[in-house]
C-alpha cells in the first residue's frame, strides 16, 4: 500500500477511536434524569403582616436655618435687643420645626 492509504486508514481509525471514546459520555449525559428547579413559592399576603410606615422627620435644611436666623438676627438688632447668633440659630431652628409640625 502506499503511504497516503496508510496515514488515511489510521486517521480514519482514530477518528473512530475518538467517536467510540466520546459516545458513552454523551450517552451518560442522556441517561442522567434531570429534574426542572422546583419552583419559589410567595409568601401569602395578609393584612395584618403590613405595618404602617411612620413619616420620616424631615428637618429643616441648614440653608434655610440661616436664613432665618439672618431676619431673626436683623430684627433683633433694629430693635436693640440683646443676643448673638448662637440665639438666632436656635430660635430659628425652633420656629421652622413648629411650622413643619415637628417637636424642637
Amino acid at each position: 500500500m502506499s503511504k497516503k492509504k496508510s496515514e488515511a486508514k489510521t486517521g480514519e481509525k482514530a477518528k473512530k477511536s475518538k467517536v467510540s471514546q466520546e459516545a458513552p459520555v454523551a450517552k451518560a449525559k442522556e441517561a442522567a434524569p434531570t429534574k426542572p428547579a422546583p419552583k419559589k413559592r410567595a409568601a401569602p399576603k395578609t393584612a395584618a403582616a403590613k405595618k404602617p410606615t411612620a413619616k420620616k422627620s424631615k428637618r429643616p435644611a441648614n440653608e434655610d436655618i440661616a436664613l432665618r436666623a439672618y431676619f431673626i438676627a436683623e430684627r433683633r438688632q433694629k430693635l436693640g435687643w440683646f443676643g448673638d447668633e448662637t440665639q438666632d440659630w436656635v430660635e430659628a431652628e425652633r420656629q421652622l420645626l413648629k411650622e413643619a409640625g415637628l417637636k424642637a
